[in-house]
C-alpha cells in the first residue's frame, strides 16, 4: 500500500544524474531498495554485517610490505629500520582496530537491528542508500523510511560490501511479506 506522504519524501531524495557537471563534482544521490536484487548465497535465520571488513585488507598490505623489505633487510641496514617502523605502525593499527567500536547490522525475518535498535518489517516503509562519492572511495548511508513518516540514516563506514546489506534486506523483507500473505 503506497503512502503518498512517504513517496513524496523519497522522491525528494537526490537522484543520480548523467551530466558532465555531476561527473566533475560527484554529487550525492539516493538509490532505492528496488534497484538491488534479493538473492543471497548463504541463508541463515539471521545474517550479521559488521564494520570490520576492511581490516584484513590493511593487514595484508602491511604484511606484504614487511615481506618485501624483509628480503632487502638482509643486506641493507636502512631496510631493517623500515621494517621496524612498519611493524610499529601495524601494531598500532591492530590495537586501534581491537579497541574501536564494532557496529553490527543484524537482518532476519523479524526485521533489521542496527546497533541494538530493532526495526521490524511492519514498521519499515522502504529503504535505500545515499551514496556520497569522495576522491578515492564512496561513503554509503543506509536510509530507512518508517511508516510513521520518520527517516533514519546510518553511516556504513568500513563495511566491506554495503550493497550486500540491501540485497539481504530485500531477501528477508520478501520472505516476511510472503509469510504474511500465506498466513
Amino acid at each position: 500500500m503506497q503512502n503518498p506522504k512517504l513517496e513524496k519524501l523519497i522522491e525528494k531524495q537526490p537522484k543520480k544524474k548523467h551530466s558532465v557537471i555531476d561527473y566533475i563534482f560527484d554529487n550525492p544521490y539516493f538509490v532505492r531498495s528496488k534497484e538491488y536484487g534479493s538473492m543471497i548465497e548463504n541463508y541463515s535465520k539471521e545474517i550479521v554485517f559488521n564494520n570490520t571488513g576492511s581490516d584484513k585488507y590493511i593487514y595484508f598490505i602491511f604484511g606484504f610490505m614487511i615481506f618485501i623489505f624483509g628480503f632487502r633487510a638482509i643486506e641493507d641496514i636502512f631496510s631493517r629500520y623500515i621494517i621496524w617502523g612498519l611493524l610499529v605502525v601495524l601494531a598500532l593499527i591492530v590495537w586501534f582496530n581491537k579497541t574501536k567500536k564494532i557496529e553490527e547490522i543484524k537482518i532476519s525475518e523479524a526485521g533489521i537491528e542496527i546497533n541494538k535498535t530493532q526495526h521490524s518489517w511492519n514498521q519499515i516503509y522502504d529503504y535505500g542508500f545515499t551514496i556520497e562519492h569522495k576522491q578515492k572511495n564512496s561513503n554509503y548511508y543506509l536510509e530507512i523510511f518508517m511508516k510513521t513518516g520518520k527517516k533514519e540514516r546510518f553511516g556504513l563506514y568500513n563495511y566491506s560490501n554495503p550493497e550486500e546489506i540491501i540485497v539481504t534486506m530485500n531477501f528477508f523483507r520478501n520472505r516476511y511479506n510472503s509469510n504474511r500473505n500465506h498466513s
